[in-house]
């Protein structure tokens, strides 16, 4: 399953004794307006989700928000209305521009809630794109079901960008897709055509962000990674008879504000916590959504307007730490299902 923005927050402290769980009171936050948005230069990729927060231990369905106007103010007056294109979906024909001031309004029922005020930063750029020999540490389950430690040898794909005044912090996505192919026997008559297949792996992780880091002289985010691959491609494919034949890996990066930074790395301390004594102390993570006609309502979420440009990069690892690596990047983009075969011939998008 993609990784989907999470804007829910926790309400509850978890820390444990020796001898039982503390488990205190939690705020009944039922009827909060919760907003994912997502609003890059790509009018593809843009949306705003809109639903309402049930209580902490609801296992009720969210209730999606339907007939809401939703609109994109620019300072110049410009006003873009969104369409609901389903329950709680609403989604912008026109991007905003890299540059330029905006904010999110919601009228629903009496209220009206605004963002704060956002500048697009201007499009990203990757300086270079390298992988970096790694040992990864993992689990893989035995047959009674118990978790073993295993390590894993690869390697990181990393990156250098640019760090400037008016773009200072990044975040990132990656989709990476392993070719292969399939030549069956033959049985009566010559040998049947060859099978050619992929399949996607997607980030899943925590947030991928990165900007400038405190006390730094360098002007360049260095040597952060993106996604790790191991050198074994065969372990990645359900069957033996299938040859791994490189990977394509799609990056996605995003220039981000300050704040956006921050509210997703806030996001990250919670998400990671696992209730130990040195974990941060899950709380409520507020985003830059308020209700104008009643400033006591509460909205959950943040008005994310990112830049938006996308890399792609055909990768073969070899088998081990001394192996030659070929990487190139890719200069066109088609669409690439999720996944899929094809028999006889090779897909317009494949990569030798």
């Amino acid at each position: 399953m993609r990784k989907e923005l999470l804007y829910i927050t926790f309400f509850a402290m978890l820390l444990a004794s020796c001898e039982e769980y503390y488990k205190p009171d939690l705020e009944e936050v039922a009827g909060h307006l919760v907003v994912e948005s997502h609003l890059t230069n790509d009018p593809k990729q843009n949306f705003v989700k809109l639903s309402r927060a049930l209580n902490f231990y609801s296992n009720e369905p969210t209730e999606k928000i339907k007939g809401a106007q939703v609109e994109l103010i620019g300072m110049g007056g410009q006003i873009t209305d969104a369409v609901e294109i389903s329950s709680g979906y609403y989604t912008f024909t026109v991007a905003p521009v890299p540059g330029k001031l905006y904010y999110l309004r919601i009228s629903f029922k009496d209220d009206i809630y605004e963002s704060d005020r956002v500048i697009m930063p201007p499009l990203p750029t990757i300086d270079t794109l390298y992988t970096k020999h790694k040992i990864e540490n993992s689990f893989r389950t035995d047959g009674d079901g118990n978790p073993t430690p295993i390590q894993i040898p690869g390697r990181d794909i990393c990156i250098d960008a640019p760090i400037s005044r008016s773009l200072e912090y990044y975040r990132f996505g990656w989709r990476a897709i392993i070719q292969w192919s399939l030549s069956l026997p033959a049985t009566d008559g010559p040998p049947p055509p060859p099978v050619y297949g992929w399949f996607s792996r997607y980030d899943n992780d925590l947030f991928n962000i990165a900007g400038l880091k405190k006390f730094s002289v360098s002007g360049k985010v260095k040597n952060h990674p993106i996604l790790f691959i191991g050198y074994n491609s065969q372990s990645y494919l359900d069957t033996n008879d299938k040859v791994a034949s490189g990977w394509i890996v799609i990056v996605n990066q995003y220039g981000i504000s300050k704040e956006s930074y921050n509210f997703h790395e806030e996001l990250n301390k919670q998400i990671s916590a696992e209730g130990s004594l040195f974990d941060p102390v899950l709380s409520q993570v507020y985003g830059n959504i308020h209700c104008k006609t009643d400033p006591k309502k509460i909205a959950l979420g943040f008005f994310d307007l990112n830049s938006y440009r996308q890399y792609r990069y055909f990768l073969r690892l070899g088998y081990n730490e001394s192996s030659f690596v070929n990487l190139r990047q890719i200069n066109r983009y088609p669409d690439i299902p999720d996944e899929g075969t094809t028999v006889g011939f090779i897909p317009d998008f494949w990569e030798n």
